[in-house]
């Protein structure tokens, strides 16, 4: 797998720990003429803060259920949430205005837990898709209604169904122009977590509204195995979206 561009989204703009990322980027691993862009995550705070200033994004306004289901949509939208999902749209926009082919995305909580081994990508000759996932939390088993990760005849990918977890995750070309042409002037506007985002426009969401709000137009996959983890989250107590207290 040869990549046009790897970007890691980090707000953290010290010197020595962006020289940290890219030495554990190359772990994945990433050989020496991969290209590495460290991409400055955009601060949610100054969204909701001062929304004026940035009339280009907004909040979706509807996403607190407040009446049952699952608990994640029980809450307002968080800073950190919105900000993440900003950061990865500026680097489908930076690709998209590059002609990039294929690209890689990475938040800065990344770990590797395996090496993945490239060569595992010849499987997919022949197959279609837009976006595979290095790792990723399948929640089928939460809703009745989703149907289980469907498996493609290949040794080591399946589909993917509803998930959480977009920590590490590549686009096609064709994933990077359908991103862009198709669903940033809606996304923008009505702005939600990265992961419920990728979930509804490659798969069937369980929430009716974002299940009309966003086209389902983008063929996922996902790796069997997690080559990558997190070293943040709401369940450590270091997570960077959690309710500001």
């Amino acid at each position: 797998m040869k990549f046009d561009q790897v970007y890691i989204i980090s707000i953290d703009h010290r010197p020595e720990y962006h020289q940290e990322l890219i030495d554990r980027a190359r772990h994945i691993p990433l050989s020496d003429d991969t290209p590495i862009m460290i991409m400055p995550g955009f601060i949610g705070k100054d969204l909701l803060d001062n929304p004026d200033n940035f009339p280009e994004y907004k909040i979706y306004p509807n996403w607190n259920l407040n009446d049952g289901g699952w608990w994640w949509w029980q809450r307002p939208a968080l800073a950190g949430e919105a900000g993440g999902m900003i950061s990865h749209t500026m680097c489908w926009e930076d690709a998209y205005e590059n002609g990039y082919e294929n690209i890689m995305i990475i938040e800065d909580d990344f770990t590797v837990e395996e090496p993945i081994e490239w060569g595992i990508f010849n499987e997919l000759d022949g197959y279609e898709w837009d976006l595979c996932l290095m790792a990723h939390n399948s929640l089928h088993e939460h809703f009745s209604d989703i149907m289980k990760p469907l498996n493609i005849g290949r040794e080591h990918f399946i589909r993917p169904t509803f998930f959480y977890n977009t920590h590490t995750y590549i686009l096609s070309s064709g994933g990077i122009k359908k991103l862009v042409e198709d669903h940033l002037d809606v996304l923008k506007q009505n702005i939600i977590v990265s992961d419920e985002f990728l979930s509804a426009v490659t798969s069937s969401h369980p929430r009716p509204d974002l299940r009309e709000m966003y086209i389902t137009n983008m063929s996922a996959v996902a790796t069997k195995v997690n080559y990558t983890g997190q070293t943040r989250s709401e369940g450590l107590g270091n997570s960077l979206t959690e309710t500001e207290k």
